[in-house]
């Protein structure tokens, strides 16, 4: 057997599904072993965010997180990150850690909330001085870094330049917590943005995500980790 994720593009008979949540929202999807799916050609290095809306406000989500947001979309269930830009759905299920869950919350996404895709973000960096330092963050990080303005939640990829936050939360997992910490990036630091401009060093801070097709036509996108999960063997083209 193979993974989806080292399979060579094509015809692909699922055989077996690791994880008990990805088997079930896959098998919402008709996916189940003994399925075949088409796996299209190439793997997509994504952009690290997307800019969403809910009813409450707008914001950014980095494309790892935007892979653990299932949504009903047209009739089917798939994540945010395979939504087309200005799509709407229906948050179905939340399956990143307590950390993720409290970190999207912020925006408003939550079981049974409606969520629009606005657009795709090219790979920026948000130039910032943190303690007479200056150092780059990228948009998925700058997205888990939040402040208070005007007495509303504002994330740190919100400012723009010249203006500044100090850090009320860092809504992320431990791994981003503790990069923004190396960075002397936490609680009650104050943040002043430089300037926002293209990322000089492409490819840093990017998923990659593979896209399966079902024979009923849904295409769904999948990140590596998700990938990698589902064994199976590459089917012979008809």
């Amino acid at each position: 057997m193979v993974t989806l994720f080292d399979a060579n593009p094509g015809r692909f008979k699922v055989l077996r599904i690791s994880g008990h949540q990805l088997a079930r929202r896959l098998e919402d999807l008709g996916i189940r072993p003994k399925t075949v799916v088409t796996k299209m050609k190439g793997v997509k290095e994504t952009a690290p965010a997307l800019r969403v809306a809910t009813k409450e406000r707008e914001g950014v989500l980095g494309v790892g997180t935007c892979l653990k947001i299932w949504v009903d979309y047209q009739g089917s269930t798939t994540t945010l990150e395979s939504m087309p830009p200005k799509a709407t759905g229906v948050v179905k299920e939340l399956s990143g850690g307590e950390s993720m869950v409290e970190a999207v919350d912020l925006l408003g996404i939550r079981e049974g909330e409606e969520v629009t895709v606005l657009h795709r973000l090219p790979p920026m960096d948000n130039v910032v001085t943190v303690d007479g330092h200056r150092m780059r963050v990228g948009e998925g990080l700058a997205a888990k870094v939040w402040g208070t303005r005007e007495g509303r939640p504002i994330q740190l990829t919100a400012l723009g330049a010249g203006h500044s936050l100090v850090v009320d939360k860092i809504a992320g997992g431990k791994s981003a917590v503790e990069h923004l910490e190396d960075m002397g990036i936490r609680p009650g630091v104050k943040i002043v943005v430089d300037r926002v401009e293209p990322r000089q060093i492409i490819g840093m801070g990017r998923t990659q995500v593979v896209c399966i097709r079902s024979l009923e036509g849904i295409e769904l996108w999948l990140g590596k980790k998700e990938a990698a999960s589902i064994m199976g063997k590459v089917e012979a083209e008809n």
